[in-house]
């Protein structure tokens, strides 16, 4: 007992001496303990408990922000009005009149749970969340497992391959509950940011405290957007098959079930059918997995044919090529999930009147061309000033062509010199500059020898009147003069941007060999018509989301393109009705009277495509006239075809308007000269001309013209 009692008590007093200083038997073990590894290891201790505290001060402050942040987040849940679900995309016109209705409900056709089939029920659950009533609001195992899931099927290496993970764009597998992806669809816009997914997480704790289970998953089924503009699996089941849901297989069930995943994509009417159906196959076998169906059930369904509604398209559409080109656009501005969500509403800037007389315009003339093997016309028409399209006719009936010819890619012809031209004035040459017109060889194998519309020639002529009576050799050896690298520069920085710039062209493209769109020969029509400030073409106004918030608002915008002397010239040349006369004549379809108008046509060799494109200071238009299948026309130029609609879409929308001239900008010469030498005049008046010249490019009063310069390009 004495022994147990004096080890206790050695035992009590080792204790207690822990931590006290130690006395030091000899000075040389004193000196031992002291010294460089003492310091060191003093050091360590100081900044080790340093980090200790800065992390536990860090782990302090970011727990008091993440408690803020989740109080305000939730004070927000509590005041947030869920988005308004109507489906519909509707388009307006400048009038705020609707012109076009998409295919879809207004709000969802609400249904209860309980009436919801039990194949529905257990396919949502199976492939969306099956731990739906074990967990919470989030599901951290689901999290993980799709994390890693992605992590695995990540394409990017390294550091990018963990990027990638807070991407949910690129997700192979979501991690989301169904109570999260609620939130997304009825509270949270598309956004993608760590904020907007703080608010998910904060927003589905918040549900989950006032709504039980069963309501979520009803207010899922009910809100989900399944594509085609179905909002809700009522809505989907009417969308898709054209059946109340009581009705739908468990093979239709399937594939709709499978489509929030990626609305658009898996749309089986007007996505990727393939990839529907093996979102198909992935939900049947997780409802396999889950033992709520049988393995011959799930085969018997994923080899089931499905026949699907065919009624899934635009319900109203008045102008229906301006609608799918609009259409485009917002998508462009706003994504496509915002848009196929619906409850849009899209001011445009189409105004009906100019709308109509271009329709009643272009149909009339192929009513009267058809005997000459004409069957379609497009026209567009911009407002110069704002640089809206106010009208576009894509085509003259779209039952029978859905191509939009105003965005489809063509041979200009002509209607393409006057850029070729403002190449020239760009890089030192003049109106008066004296271009050879005859018989030149200009090389290549075969050689290429180009020969005008009417087989003759007329020798030294000026770049005025090369242009205005579309002479073809002028414009080539203008194009030779240049460079076709600086015809295709201008063409770019006046609007064109839809020809083929991997593609080689040779001196051709000074006649339209070059194929591209009206819409971009419009545009730069009306560049030139804005003194070379190139605008913003556009055809919205604003946006407005289903809670009738402005989502997108359209600038205003023109961008410096060209010297605006060097436009001015241009317009001034083409609208030069006197100097077109040789060809044209004084009264031509390119003729609007008293009132000022700069105007081009356009016809290829083999009768095509012809095209007539023009404008006054308030508007451009532009005229398409051929065969979608570009079959020959019976010798149908631009003057025959295109030109008649242009002169009275012009007259039309101008009625009542005052008459408005183009404007001199300040610093341009002037000079009399001689319209078949270009050399400075004698007098002024007939028929001799005033020019129009950048600074100190005007001929000289002593400037001699070398007979030989009219042999320089001949072979």
């Amino acid at each position: 007992m004495i022994m147990l009692e004096r080890a206790m008590k050695s035992f009590w007093l080792k204790l207690k001496s822990i931590g006290k200083p130690q006395k030091v038997k000899n000075q040389k073990s004193k000196k031992r303990s002291g010294g460089f590894f003492s310091a060191v290891g003093k050091y360590f201790l100081i900044i080790t408990k340093s980090i200790g505290i800065a992390f536990i001060t860090s782990i302090f402050i970011f727990s008091i922000v993440l408690y803020g942040t989740y109080l305000s987040f939730a004070s927000e849940f509590k005041s947030i009005t869920p988005n308004n679900n109507i489906t519909k995309n509707v388009f307006l016109d400048i009038h705020g009149e609707k012109f076009y209705e998409s295919f879809g409900a207004a709000e969802p056709a609400y249904i209860k749970l309980e009436k919801i089939p039990k194949n529905i029920i257990d396919a949502t659950l199976a492939s969306e969340d099956v731990n739906f009533y074990n967990h919470g609001a989030i599901d951290p195992k689901g999290l993980l497992r799709a994390a890693y899931s992605n992590y695995q099927t990540s394409e990017g290496s390294g550091i990018e391959k963990i990027y990638t993970l807070f991407d949910e764009s690129g997700y192979s597998q979501g991690g989301s509950t169904i109570t999260q992806q609620l939130i997304k669809n009825l509270y949270l816009s598309s956004e993608r940011s760590f904020n907007r997914k703080l608010k998910e997480i904060v927003f589905a704790h918040e549900l989950e405290r006032i709504k039980t289970k069963n309501e979520i998953l009803e207010m899922y089924l009910n809100n989900v957007y399944f594509g085609e503009q179905a909002l809700g699996i009522k809505n989907a089941a009417k969308t898709y098959y054209a059946k109340d849901i009581e009705d739908l297989s468990l093979a239709e069930i399937s594939m709709l079930v499978g489509l929030p995943a990626a609305p658009s994509k898996l749309s089986p009417v007007s996505g990727d059918f393939d990839a529907a159906k093996e979102r198909q196959k992935y939900v049947l076998s997780q409802m396999y997995y889950a033992g709520m169906i049988s393995i011959e059930d799930a085969e018997k369904a994923a080899a089931e044919v499905l026949y699907f509604n065919p009624s899934t398209v635009s319900a109203f559409s008045k102008y229906p090529y301006f609608a799918d080109y609009v259409e485009k656009i917002v998508i462009e501005k706003i994504s496509q999930e915002a848009y196929d969500r619906g409850g849009l509403v899209v001011w445009t800037t189409l105004d009906p009147k100019i709308q109509k007389i271009a329709e009643s315009e272009a149909k009339e003339q192929i009513k009267a061309l058809q005997y000459k093997n004409v069957t379609n016309a497009a026209v567009i028409v911009i407002n110069n000033k704002s640089g809206e399209i106010s009208a576009m006719v894509g085509g003259i009936d779209y039952k029978k062509s859905k191509v939009n010819v105003v965005t489809a890619k063509r041979q200009p012809g002509s209607s393409f010199k006057p850029i070729v031209y403002t190449a020239g004035l760009l890089n030192g040459y003049t109106a008066s500059s004296l271009l050879w017109d005859g018989y030149v060889n200009f090389g290549g194998t075969p050689p290429y020898i180009p020969r005008n519309y009417d087989g003759r020639y007329r020798g030294n002529v000026t770049v005025r009147t090369a242009l205005q009576n579309s002479l073809n050799v002028p414009a080539v050896e203008m194009t030779k003069l240049v460079g076709v690298e600086k015809v295709l520069s201008t063409a770019e920085s006046l609007g064109i941007n839809s020809i083929d710039k991997d593609r080689y062209y040779g001196l051709s493209i000074g006649l339209g060999s070059a194929e591209l769109t009206l819409i971009d020969l419009a545009t730069a029509y009306s560049t030139l018509a804005n003194l070379g400030e190139r605008p913003l073409l556009n055809s919205i106004q604003k946006i407005n989301d289903s809670n009738g918030s402005i989502i997108y608002s359209q600038p205003h915008i023109k961008k410096r393109a060209i010297d605006e002397k060097v436009a001015f010239i241009m317009t001034n040349i083409l609208s030069d009705n006197d100097s077109r006369r040789q060809v044209f004549g004084s009264r031509s379809a390119l003729y609007l009277g008293e009132r000022p108008v700069a105007a081009k046509t356009g016809t290829t060799d083999s009768f095509a495509d012809n095209w007539t494109v023009g404008y006054t200071p308030e508007y451009t238009v532009g005229v398409w006239v051929g065969n979608n299948n570009r079959e020959i026309m019976r010798n149908v130029s631009g003057v025959d075809g295109a030109a008649p609609i242009w002169n009275k879409v012009m007259t039309k929308i101008h009625q009542g308007s005052k008459i408005e001239n183009f404007k001199k900008p300040k610093g341009i010469s002037e000079a009399w000269v001689s319209p078949y030498t270009g050399k400075p005049a004698n007098y002024k008046g007939f028929p001799n001309i005033l020019e129009y010249y950048l600074p100190k490019t005007e001929p000289k009063t002593d400037q001699k013209f070398d007979y030989l310069d009219q042999f320089k390009y001949r072979r």
